[in-house]
């Protein structure tokens, strides 16, 4: 987790040293419905709010901030550490989705090329197509309406926990909802169940995980 941070903190301070595209500290950045920046959203202790119909060809990222983007906008990789993310319907995302501590929430026919992938947070998707993986350490996971991984569901291992302090995670597979790949736990401390229903699959193997058909 520590790594990620320093991943996420280090390109915030990179891309405002590199650049005078749109850096803030303290401060919301705003992308108003419409609006074309052809660089990097960066903030320290701020939101970034992206309207409807916009493109944001840099990354966007912040550290103490949540993040959402309006209905038909266009997007690279969208990073937080301490907020949410919160996608509006027919959002392309031409990279990762990455948050530490909030969940990701992701509405109808919303494409992420990449991950999606939170520490501390849930993480549903409504009608979504995920190009690679989906992963978390301690986050429930939703996928609902017709939703589709292309990669595998991992439930990662988290560094220097203490035994059985992990609560139970549930991964929710309905609506026709299809993992393409692979739901792997890598920590046998946590139990997951995962529920599948209402035509919901998985095409690969369930790997240290209790399976419910509802």
């Amino acid at each position: 987790m520590r790594l990620i941070i320093l991943t996420i903190s280090v390109a915030v301070f990179s891309a405002a040293g590199a650049s005078a595209w749109d850096f803030g500290i303290n401060k919301t950045i705003y992308v108003q419905d419409g609006e074309t920046r052809r660089g990097s959203l960066n903030s320290i202790n701020g939101n970034i709010i992206i309207g409807s119909d916009c493109q944001v060809r840099g990354a966007s990222r912040t550290v103490n901030g949540r993040i959402e983007v309006g209905q038909d906008s266009r997007v690279r990789d969208l990073q937080t550490v301490n907020g949410r993310i919160y996608l509006e319907s027919d959002v392309y995302v031409r990279g990762d989705v990455q948050s530490i501590n909030g969940h990701v929430t992701c509405k109808s026919d919303v494409k992420v090329e990449g991950d999606v992938q939170t520490v501390n947070g849930d993480i549903d998707l409504h009608n979504t197509r995920v190009g690679e993986d989906v992963t978390t350490y301690t986050g429930d996971i939703t996928l609902e309406d017709d939703s589709t991984v292309g990669g595998d569901i991992i439930i990662k291992r988290s560094r220097g926990h203490s035994h059985g302090r992990r609560r139970p995670l549930e991964i929710k597979i309905a609506g026709d909802s299809v993992v393409k790949g692979d739901i792997i736990v890598r920590d046998r401390d946590v139990h997951v169940r995962v529920y599948l229903s209402e035509g919901g699959k998985v095409l690969g193997r369930v790997e240290g995980a209790e399976v419910v058909h509802e």
